[in-house]
C-alpha cells in the first residue's frame, strides 16, 4: 500500500541531514532528474495568428507564458496589454469542442435539419441555430456580393413564401399581416388564442367581420406570385460563378432589378445577358453595351441562348429549402442561409470534409486578411439578432422584427 503524504513527511523529519543527502542521492540515481511538468503551446503546423497588439496595434510584443489549456499567452511591450493566441476567435467563447464544432459544420454542409444536427452533437437546438447563423454571418461578411460577370450570363427569379417562425407576436400576425398563425387550430383553440392575447374583445368591437374571418376560415396560402412571396434575383453565367440575393417582398420590378444587376457586368460589347420575357429585365444593362437576349416563356431557347443553368441553380436551391426535409428558413435570416447556398455551391467539387474544414478556419479566425478578420469577430449574438431584414418589404410587414 502507498505511503500518504503525512506518512512520508514523519519518516523523512526522522532522518538525520546526512541521511535525507543519501537517500535523495539514490532517488536521483534510481530514476533521474524528472522536472515539474509544464504547461505547453498547443502544437500546431500553423503560424501564429497574432500580428500585433490587441489594444494599441503595436507589433512590439513578446510571448508571455501560457494559459492553462497550453495557449500561448503575449505581452505588447509598449502598453504592458495581455492576451492569449485566441483572443477575439469566433469560437472561443461558444463553450464548444473543436470536434463538436466540426460535426456541426459537417452538418451544415450536408444540408441536415437544425434538429438533426442538434441530436447528432447533443446539443440544444438553439445552440446549432446559432452557431449555423453565425457561420452564416461570417460568410457573408467575407465575400458578400461583389462578383462581376462576364460572358453570357443567365438571370431569373426564384420565389418563396415569406416565414415568420420564431415569431411569437399575436397583434403582428393579426394586424399586420391579417391573418391567424399557420398552425391547425380548431374554432375553439382559435377563440382561446385571441382571449389569451388580449385581442378578442378589440377585434369584436371594432372589426366583428374580420373576427367572424379568422375564426371560421383557415389560413390560406395565396396562389401565384404574392405578397405573401419573396423574390430571390440569381444570376449565373458560363463559368459557374453565382449571385442569389432576396430583393423583394412580391414580383421583381424594373427598379429593383437594374439596381441590383447593373452593377454586376462591366462595360463589356462581348457581354449578354439572357433572361425571360420579365418585362423589369428590359433595357436595365443600358450603358454598360452588354446585349440582352430574351427566351420567350412558350420556348425553351431563342437561338444559342437558353436558361438551363439558372434553371438548375434553382433547382438544387430548391431541395436547400425543402420544407418537408425541416429546412425553413425566415425572412429575418434568409439572406444568410442563402449565403450558405452560394458557398457551397461555390465550392461544390469540395469533398465534404474539406468544406466543413474551410469553414471551422474562417470561424477559428485563420483568415489572412486582418481587416477581414476583425469584422468577422465584431459578429455577436446581440447583432444577428436584432438585425433587420434587408430585402424591400414594400410595406407588408416591418424590417425590424
Amino acid at each position: 500500500m502507498a505511503l500518504t503524504n503525512e506518512e512520508l513527511q514523519q519518516i523523512l523529519s526522522g532522518l538525520s541531514p546526512e541521511e535525507q543527502k543519501a537517500l535523495f542521492e539514490k532517488l536521483r540515481q534510481t530514476y533521474g532528474d524528472t522536472p515539474t511538468p509544464q504547461p505547453q503551446p498547443k502544437s500546431t503546423s500553423l503560424t501564429s495568428k497574432v500580428y500585433c497588439c490587441i489594444k494599441c496595434g503595436s507589433v512590439n510584443y513578446k510571448k508571455n507564458g501560457v494559459t492553462a489549456k497550453g495557449l500561448q499567452r503575449y505581452r505588447c511591450k509598449d502598453c504592458n496589454s495581455s492576451w492569449s493566441e485566441n483572443y477575439g476567435d469566433s469560437l472561443r467563447y461558444t463553450h464548444l469542442s473543436e470536434d463538436t464544432w466540426k460535426e456541426m459544420l459537417r452538418g451544415f454542409v450536408e444540408e441536415l435539419s437544425i434538429s438533426k444536427i442538434a441530436k447528432n452533437c447533443d446539443l440544444s437546438t438553439k445552440t446549432v441555430w446559432l452557431a449555423k447563423t453565425k457561420v452564416n454571418q461570417a460568410i457573408m461578411t467575407m465575400y458578400g456580393y461583389s462578383d462581376l460577370f462576364q460572358g453570357t450570363t443567365q438571370a431569373d427569379e426564384y420565389y418563396c413564401r415569406a416565414a415568420f417562425k420564431g415569431k411569437r407576436d399575436p397583434e403582428f400576425f393579426i394586424y399586420t399581416l391579417r391573418r391567424m398563425p399557420r398552425h391547425n387550430r380548431n374554432y375553439y383553440e382559435k377563440l382561446e388564442y385571441l382571449q389569451q392575447a388580449g385581442l378578442y374583445d378589440k377585434l369584436k368591437r371594432e372589426e366583428p367581420e374580420y373576427l367572424q374571418q379568422l375564426l371560421e376560415e383557415e389560413p390560406k396560402m395565396k396562389r401565384g406570385i404574392s405578397n405573401e412571396q419573396i423574390c430571390i434575383l440569381t444570376l449565373v453565367d458560363e463559368t459557374g460563378k453565382l449571385y442569389l440575393e432576396p430583393v423583394s417582398v412580391g414580383r421583381l420590378e424594373k427598379a429593383m432589378a437594374k439596381m441590383k444587376l447593373k452593377p454586376k457586368f462591366t462595360p463589356d460589347e462581348s457581354n449578354v445577358l439572357v433572361t425571360d420575357d420579365h418585362n423589369a429585365y428590359n433595357r436595365i444593362l443600358y450603358g454598360t453595351k452588354a446585349k440582352h437576349e430574351v427566351v420567350p416563356a412558350s420556348k425553351h431557347t431563342n437561338g444559342k441562348y437558353n436558361l438551363a443553368k439558372v434553371n438548375s441553380v434553382h433547382s438544387a436551391l430548391s431541395k436547400f429549402m425543402d420544407a418537408r426535409a425541416g429546412r425553413v428558413y425566415t425572412t429575418k435570416y434568409l439572406d444568410l442561409n442563402l449565403m450558405l447556398f452560394w458557398w457551397l455551391f461555390k465550392y461544390r467539387e469540395y469533398s465534404t470534409e474539406e468544406k466543413a474544414q474551410a469553414l471551422f478556419k474562417i470561424m477559428n479566425d485563420e483568415i489572412p486578411d486582418i481587416d477581414l478578420r476583425e469584422k468577422v469577430n465584431q459578429v455577436t449574438i446581440d447583432n444577428l439578432q436584432s438585425r433587420e431584414i434587408t430585402l424591400d418589404t414594400k410595406g407588408e410587414f416591418p424590417k425590424k422584427l
